[in-house]
């Protein structure tokens, strides 16, 4: 197996566990502010778990064949252009906030989450600036291609919206709820 494939599986693996981190933590926040907790579980926790969602479910579908390349290409190109300018802002305020949970809670466990937060955000920052005008490019030639499918392409941003929802709904729920709680008994 290729070491780049294996990298690649490993960073989508933690980048679906920090978005499910982030909603948790979005909640705990809610309890005490409601507006900032549901503006960074959107922007923290749903839309970085989306734009994960919808680039697997692009690269899956363009490997089994059922959509055309210059459709996997597009949504390959345009979740790098828009969801990664978005991923490096609050990847920022995440790491912010997993080191605020760390000093708070002095959980060892929430540090390395600090930490791969920074690491990711770095890195996403890098690799959004050198391939910025590759992507853009390659999504102008993928909509002028004659196999390129627009209604494929809101398929697969609407199934990883839906999905990227319950998934971080759910933690953000159970993160309120752990919130509410502790501060009952």
């Amino acid at each position: 197996m290729c070491i780049g494939l294996l990298l690649d599986i490993i960073f989508f693996i933690i980048d679906i566990i920090i978005p499910i981190w982030n909603s948790y933590n979005s909640g705990k926040i809610s309890a005490y502010r409601k507006g900032l907790g549901k503006l960074l579980y959107t922007l923290g926790g749903f839309l970085p778990m989306s734009y994960v969602l919808s680039l697997i479910i692009a690269i899956v579908l363009g490997i089994l064949g059922y959509i055309s390349v210059s459709t996997a290409v597009f949504i390959l190109s345009f979740s790098g252009l828009v969801f990664g300018l978005e991923i490096i802002i609050w990847g920022v305020i995440a790491t912010y906030l997993s080191a605020v949970s760390t000093v708070r809670g002095r959980d060892w466990k929430a540090g390395l989450i600090t930490a791969y937060n920074a690491f990711a955000t770095i890195f996403d920052a890098w690799a959004y600036i050198s391939s910025f005008f590759s992507n853009l490019r390659d999504a102008r030639k993928a909509i002028d291609s004659s196999d390129f499918s627009v209604i494929d392409v809101l398929i697969i941003f609407v199934a990883a919206l839906g999905v990227g929802f319950i998934i971080t709904y759910a933690a953000y729920k159970e993160g309120l709820k752990s919130a509410r709680t502790r501060y009952w008994y």
